[in-house]
């Protein structure tokens, strides 16, 4: 119904229906719903000093008076819980108080037909005077970013819900880390681990701050701010959600980019003795653009509100300008990193200080925190660290994940901070002085370098292939000849990072279904965002199964029956494997997604397709490795005989009641869980943990029976902290830049992406990737820029969001570089072999350090002013050349 169809990308430019804002009512009558459509609007709060008074909407014409509105006291505990969070973020403002944020709901307005909707949508959007407020209430000054980092390099923070911290030392034997210590926290006073103080972690801080005894070192202190940003991506949030007053089924349809936590945060909203509304139904369909902009997005609650309370089906679909003020945004930062080296050019120590400026609530504030800390000093070894990063909230929509999770906010400080370093203080290539100190992998006992948690790097990581190359390539080695002679000038930069993917702890799901008629349907928690994600997982199961695919991604309901029916064995609890439904990140599918989805099709082909064929073959003992060296292109060709198609074999276990249903789950944490599956008499070792058979979609599932003890990965450190990462791939750019004086404008004229990839799926999707990467990474750094009053009224739009245009991007000479993997794959020998590897993100990190560093070299790195301190970078601030205009 919701599921876009295999060739996506025709459907979407050829009308058909792939959004949710495609979608009405009427769409899904063959799933019981009602024609007729009702339509909401939320009426938002545009101040954060004075309280809010109530609703006139005496003040509205008669004929655009809403037929119905939902406000605060229609919430009532129980069975509801007005709050999106778990900070007591309220969903709609109560009368009588002060918004929590810029443009919190305070009401939603139903509208029985569109037009009387579209006509009050419209009075609303541009004058809130219905809202009525009280006079403005005393506050203090702001501080500044500026101000609040300085603050924070003393660890001093007010208005903090979340700090990370990192410290190193590897000088020492069993060295001090996350590792083999364990997390560390800061009570205001001292560092504590454990709910005990921490000596160790206070001695190492106070020695790094400390001022170098050793003449022969080389410092820098750099200090850096990035923007809050919008997504901006393709298709506002929409959704269609009807309550089904007979069975209490909430249906909802919409854009998510995290089904797996809407359902169970509907369900706190709503109460969970809610009388009306027994089960919650989500469908979901293509997000239209995603990257963090959706995830943990408030817009379901909203939708399921507005369906609880309309008497039929409803529809809310945000306008650009409504999606400016309620979106979720990027974090805006400011970092101070001072970095130290020896006269050999090596690094030696590093301190690190980051901001990121949140939003009203934590959304995903913690898992972003932590990956900026934990990316503070990039993919480089650095023998004493010692990180800190603290989220500041303010009163504007929540701020989330987009468009890496906080890494690019570091990698803009720390790549810039080597370049300077390296050109300025030493004398050195850039490059050469970056693959001087790279993080290397271990490739045997005793060797390789370890993370700054000081997680050892026992899986493959191409950093020092990233650099040299980068350093080999033509781009580099010819960037100081002449290039222009009408006053432009020409720069080239270089960035790096290594960048990790998944969670840590990556609990994935796959389901495959083989149809009467020869055809293969797979369901997938993930979703696609535009990272190509259902293409990938096609090409997956075409690959095993050799038959047409149909994808379902977004899947919540039958693999919660299936968790909780392993659940119930206790097996799992038993060995320390989490069941849940993870993330659904932009870097999770080529590794976790494809590996669960794999072991599922080789499960449906070795127990149940091999045994059918020997029945159709009539040949009961032929070997295994016989008949699947022979499955080729969707049925087994063996010599001699007719090929005995998917069609005819599904029909075989058909007539004998045999499954043609599979559904899997496979952990992840430092590791893949394992487990021998007794099936039909026989042992089958697989890199799953739990499998299950059934003869539809719709069926009971059987779960065989385990054959020895299920094999937990190996999850945790010496001090039983759990691994904060362990998979990395690496990227860099070699960017290209004109400066023009002249025009006040900085382009992109050269692009060279470097990966860490492994093997491509598809090398469309990869290039697809890059070249998003690289418009995300441009936009970031030469254009976005949200106004301070983003959340409040009408006031933001595209006229004031400056993007890259079509000239802007299609004119650059652009070329990908692949680094090959090793022939152990990903895990280098540490598990099955798998050679493919998450960089949905890694393709924009180093996109903004590049482009800074190319304009520092543009302007002849003739001092510390050359490199661009902030983003984004205006001409107008760079120290030009003497004789430029």
């Amino acid at each position: 119904m919701a599921d876009t169809p295999p060739d996506a990308r025709r459907q979407k430019i050829t009308g058909a229906k792939v959004f949710a804002s495609d979608y009405r009512p009427r769409d899904l009558a063959d799933e019981g719903w009602p024609a007729d459509c009702a339509h909401a609007l939320l009426l938002r709060s545009s101040h954060v000093d004075r309280p809010y008074l109530r609703l006139d909407l005496d003040l509205l014409p008669a004929d655009l008076r809403p037929d119905k509105l939902v406000r605060a006291q229609d919430l009532t505990s129980p069975p509801y819980r007005n709050q999106i969070s778990a900070e007591s973020v309220q969903a709609l403002l109560p009368e009588g108080e002060v918004a929590d944020y810029l443009g919190q709901p305070v009401a939603i307005a139903l509208y029985g037909d569109f037009v009387r909707f579209r006509r009050a949508a419209q009075e609303l959007r541009e004058d809130a005077g219905p809202l009525v407020y009280g006079p403005p209430q005393a506050t203090g000054p702001t501080p500044t970013t500026a101000q609040e980092l300085e603050e924070w390099t003393h660890l001093r923070a007010t208005g903090a819900r979340r700090q990370a911290h990192f410290l190193l030392d590897t000088t020492v034997p069993q060295g001090y880390s996350h590792w083999s210590r364990g997390r560390v926290t800061f009570d205001g006073t001292s560092f504590v681990r454990d709910n005990q103080p921490d000596p160790e972690a206070d001695e190492l801080f106070r020695a790094l701050a400390a001022e170098p005894t050793d003449p022969t070192e080389t410092q820098l202190v750099t200090t850096t701010f990035t923007q809050q940003t919008d997504p901006a991506f393709l298709e506002p949030e929409s959704g269609l959600g009807w309550l089904d007053r007979t069975t209490g089924a909430l249906h909802l349809l919409l854009g998510t980019q995290s089904p797996h936590g809407d359902v169970p945060d509907l369900r706190r909203l709503l109460g969970a003795g809610n009388p009306a509304v027994s089960s919650i139904r989500l469908t979901t369909t293509d997000s239209g653009g995603g990257f963090g902009g959706r995830d943990k997005s408030p817009f379901a609650f909203y939708l399921a509100l507005a369906a609880v309370f309309s008497p039929g089906p409803v529809r809310l679909a945000y306008d650009r300008r409504e999606q400016f003020q309620g979106g979720l945004k990027r974090h805006g930062s400011a970092v101070r990193s001072l970095v130290r080296t020896g006269p050999d050019g090596r690094l030696r120590s590093m301190r690190s200080f980051i901001v990121l400026r949140g939003g009203v609530e934590a959304n995903l504030n913690g898992a972003v925190l932590g990956l900026a800390a934990l990316h503070a000093t990039g993919p480089y070894r650095v023998p004493r660290a010692s990180v800190h990063g603290i989220v500041l909230e303010r009163a504007i929509p929540a701020v989330g994940s987009m468009r890496g999770f906080g890494i690019p906010q570091v990698a803009f400080n720390l790549e810039t901070a080597l370049d300077r370093l390296a050109v300025l203080r030493l004398g050195m290539d850039p490059i050469a002085f970056r693959l001087a100190n790279v993080l290397r992998p271990h490739t045997g006992p005793g060797d390789g370098d370890v993370d700054l948690a000081g997680t050892p790097l026992r899986f493959h990581v191409a950093n020092a292939e990233i650099c040299a190359a980068a350093l080999a390539h033509p781009l580099w080695r010819t960037r100081n000849d002449p290039r222009r002679a009408d006053g432009t000038l020409y720069g080239v930069g270089f960035a790096c990072c290594m960048e990790a993917f998944g969670t840590s702890q990556d609990s994935v799901y796959s389901a495959v279904h083989l149809t009467d008629d020869g055809r293969v349907e797979v369901w997938g928690q993930n979703v696609d965002m535009g990272q190509g994600a259902r293409r990938s997982l096609e090409q997956a199961a075409r690959e095993l199964l050799g038959a047409p695919v149909d994808v379902r991604l977004g899947v919540v309901g039958p693999f919660e029956k299936f968790e909780k029916q392993v659940d119930d064995l206790g097996e799992h609890r038993l060995a320390g494997i989490k069941l849940s439904h993870g993330a659904s990140s932009a870097s999770k599918t080529a590794f976790f997604h494809v590996h669960v989805l794999r072991e599922t099709c080789r499960a449906l082909l070795r127990l149940r397709l091999v045994p059918a064929a020997r029945t159709l073959l009539g040949l009961p003992t032929l070997a295994e490795d016989v008949l699947l060296a022979a499955w080729r292109d969707g049925a087994f060709r063996l010599p001699d005989h007719a090929p005995v198609s998917l069609a005819a074999l599904v029909a075989e276990l058909r007539r004998t009641g045999a499954a043609t249903y599979a559904v899997a789950h496979g952990y992840f944490c430092n590791g893949w869980s394992s487990a021998t599956f007794r099936v039909d008499g026989v042992a089958h070792a697989m890199d799953i943990d739990a499998l299950g058979f059934a003869t539809s979609p719709e069926g009971q599932v059987l779960l065989p029976e385990y054959q020895g003890p299920l094999r937990p990965p190996p999850g945790e450190g010496p001090g039983k902290a759990t691994v904060p990462r362990s998979l990395y791939a690496a990227a860099g750019h070699l960017v290209g830049v004109e400066v023009s004086p002249r025009q006040g404008t900085i382009r992109v004229v050269d692009a060279v992406t470097f990966l860490d990839a492994g093997d491509p799926l598809l090398p469309s999707v990869i290039e697809g990737q890059v070249e998003g990467g690289l418009a995300m990474g441009i936009s970031h750094t030469l254009f976005e820029e949200l106004p301070e009053e983003a959340g409040a009224g009408p006031f933001v739009n595209f006229d004031r969001y400056r993007m890259p245009r079509y000239a802007d991007v299609t004119a650059i000479r652009r070329e990908t570089v692949l680094v090959p993997l090793p022939p152990g794959g990903v895990l280098a020998g540490g598990g099955p072999v798998l050679r493919h590897k998450g960089i949905g993100e890694a393709t924009m990190t180093t996109v903004s350090p590049a482009i800074a560093n190319a304009v520092a070299h543009a302007l002849g790195h003739t001092d510390d002013r050359c490199w661009p301190a902030a983003t984004p970078i205006r001409v107008a601030d760079l120290p030009l050349p003497a004789g430029r205009p």
